[in-house]
């Protein structure tokens, strides 16, 4: 269902919860890829970046690999969204959480991926809501999600490492 959404769309803005810890980036550098390999535009979107994920921030900024706007912040992606834009929240399902709630308001077409439960303030009128408590991690969820993109998702190294950063620290 995810791929279906994100085939009809122009663009993709994902962004995970504030104070980005490895599950919240590395679920996002998976969605990024996979968006990227349907052939949309990708964007990530980040405020602050902690020291739990500076090194691999660092690597991808500095890599010839990835577009120069890959990160934005907040203000940044309000420029960017259209109504042909889908925006993808990852490892939170509280708006307030996020790291650009306006966004949320502001957009045509939402989904969401958490592994944590929901509480009375979720976000709404999201086109897909996949919420699944028993999962170790986002990122967990995100690696199961890849297989099913309907084209080969090549995740690179720095992608991967993200990934499994998120899965190990969240599992322990």
């Amino acid at each position: 269902a995810l791929r279906e959404f994100i085939v009809t769309k122009d663009r993709v803005l994902v962004m995970g919860h504030k104070i980005a810890d490895p599950d919240s980036f590395g679920a996002c550098m998976g969605i990024y890829r996979a968006a990227v390999s349907l052939e949309k535009k990708a964007h990530i979107i980040v405020n602050t970046v902690t020291e739990s994920v500076r090194p691999l921030y660092n690597e991808i900024v500095e890599s010839p690999a990835y577009e120069d706007d890959i990160f934005l912040t907040s203000d940044e992606a309000m420029d960017y969204i259209t109504d042909n834009t889908m925006v993808i929240v990852v490892d939170t399902n509280k708006p307030q959480m996020t790291e650009c709630p306006e966004l949320l308001r502001r957009s045509r077409m939402t989904a969401v991926l958490d592994h944590h439960r929901q509480s009375s303030t979720v976000i709404a009128n999201a086109v897909l809501s996949y919420v699944e408590p028993y999962s170790s991690s986002t990122c967990e969820m995100v690696t199961e999600l890849v297989q099913y993109a309907g084209v080969p998702v090549k995740l690179s190294k720095a992608e991967a490492t993200g990934i499994y950063a998120g899965i190990v620290l969240d599992t322990k």
